[in-house]
């Protein structure tokens, strides 16, 4: 197995050394907490609730530090965050647009 040589953080995207990680933990850049579901190889903001562990409990701030047993740190930088497309916006608020206008 290859040695973990640390990941980015989330935050700000300096490496994070690979003994990093506790619970009090802070990036030594921006000092954003390192033990978070934002720096985890569990989260994906495409699936059910962020996270691709299903037995994880629920975690509603992603970027503050948690006592989550699946954590595992990820290596590289953090996926980008879901955000709503554009147009679909603009779709929906289409469909309720009266004729003519």
């Amino acid at each position: 197995m290859p040695e973990f040589l640390g990941c980015q953080c989330h935050a700000c995207g300096q490496e994070i050394p690979g003994n990093g990680f506790g619970r009090r933990d802070s990036c030594p850049g921006c000092g954003a907490d390192t033990r978070c579901c934002r720096n985890c190889v569990f989260e994906e903001p495409s699936y059910r609730l962020d996270c691709l562990e299903t037995a994880a409990e629920t975690v509603h701030d992603r970027e503050n530090s948690n006592s989550c047993d699946y954590f595992r740190p990820r290596q590289g930088a953090a996926p980008a965050k879901a955000r709503p497309q554009a147009g679909a916006k603009t779709a929906f608020d289409g469909l309720f647009r009266k004729r003519g206008s």
